[in-house]
């Protein structure tokens, strides 16, 4: 008798603790998500002017902190904010026929920078090659790829910039098309350095393309009044235009030249998890095939900076001492250019130009062969500053 009251009331009492151990969890990552969020510093940002005196905005916290909780406050109060005041009333973004250029209103953001032994450890595992990735640290981390996890950390400063109210670009279909990064320092011994993030105004007009209009972000980071890194990050926003193809520049004339393979880069449709990790960029179309789909793509794409990333980890390899960027040099820049969206798997391979000089070498990431067409995916140059 006893033994049937237990077994009654088992599934009862069971189902009623797995309830109450998943609200629980519920609560916890919640109130974890909730202590980790920014509210006051990003409402000054979105909703006031600059501190009196100042042109910038200042955050209180680093681009590696931004929680769950931030990117649903920019989620909603920018990106979907933007995309209801398009459609009422219009995006406010009027290009006029024959015009050439357009003045985005100018928009200063200042935040610190923090890069820890935990993130130079993701970096790793992100750009380890030959099917490693996800192991304890799949490499060591040079002197040019510490550098460039710089650059990946602070890449979110361009969403937002983008997603600013004021901004009168939508962040939804915009597409990075090319980065240029200059390292002038290689190295920092302070814990905290501070980006300056900024955009628009009449000294650096965006430029009317046949697509819409392309505009130029600037993230400088700066140990006191040193500067580490100069980006430059290229924005193409969709919009209506009056040019066309018989009033458009006619593309440049392709140049043989012959390239050296340094090796093969593999990414897997998990690759873009690990690489959200280290720069923050959970953009719907690198984590979810679905939704890449809903966007018109044919699966999930790759980030551009992950494939870099892993080219600089070859070539780093290869070149040793004698890199651009090594240890001892003065300073060193890279430029890269997105061709095409790399849809998840695909095998790509690194090449670097033959017979280059001393002062700068091109490279390039590509695809195909055994009887299907190369493609160039990624294609760029670095060389010493």
């Amino acid at each position: 008798m006893l033994t049937s009251n237990i077994t009654r009331l088992l599934p009862t009492d069971t189902s009623r603790g797995l309830t109450q151990l998943g609200l629980g969890l519920v609560l916890s990552i919640s109130a974890y998500q909730l202590s980790h969020f920014h509210f006051r510093s990003l409402c000054r940002y979105f909703f006031t002017s600059p501190p009196r005196g100042s042109t910038a905005w200042q955050l209180d916290f680093a681009p590696s902190d931004v929680s769950w909780a931030d990117r649903t406050f920019l989620l909603v109060c920018g990106m979907v904010w933007k995309a209801v005041r398009a459609l009422v009333v219009g995006s406010g973004l009027k290009v006029r026929k024959a015009q050439e250029t357009v003045v985005l209103p100018r928009l200063d953001l200042t935040c610190p920078v923090e890069v820890e032994d935990g993130h130079v450890e993701m970096y790793a595992r992100a750009v380890a090659q030959g099917g490693q990735e996800g192991v304890e640290m799949g490499g060591e981390v040079g002197a040019m790829e510490r550098q460039f996890l710089l650059a990946a950390m602070t890449n979110q400063l361009m969403l937002l910039l983008v997603v600013h109210p004021k901004l009168p670009v939508s962040p939804l279909g915009g597409v990075n098309v090319r980065n240029r990064y200059e390292f002038h320092s290689l190295s920092s011994n302070s814990p905290t350095l501070t980006a300056h993030a900024y955009v628009g105004g009449k000294d650096d007009p965006a430029r009317v393309v046949k697509r819409g209009i392309e505009f130029d972000i600037h993230i400088d980071i700066l140990d006191a009044q040193q500067l580490i890194l100069r980006q430059t990050i290229t924005i193409l926003t969709p919009c209506k235009t009056h040019l066309s193809t018989s009033t458009s520049a006619p593309p440049p004339t392709p140049t043989t030249k012959q390239y050296a393979s340094i090796g093969s880069i593999h990414m897997t449709r998990s690759s873009p998890a690990l690489w959200c990790r280290v720069c923050g960029d959970y953009n719907p179309i690198h984590v979810s095939s679905t939704l890449a789909k809903l966007f018109g793509f044919r699966g999930k794409i790759a980030h551009g900076n992950h494939v870099v990333g892993k080219m600089l980890h070859l070539y780093a390899s290869q070149n040793g001492s004698g890199a651009v960027g090594a240890v001892g040099e003065s300073g060193w820049w890279i430029e890269m250019q997105f061709k095409r969206p790399m849809v998840l798997p695909i095998a790509l391979e690194a090449q670097v130009g033959r017979g280059a000089g001393v002062e700068s070498q091109q490279w390039q990431c590509m695809a195909g062969g055994d009887g299907t067409e190369e493609k160039v995916y990624v294609l760029g140059c670095i060389g010493r500053l």
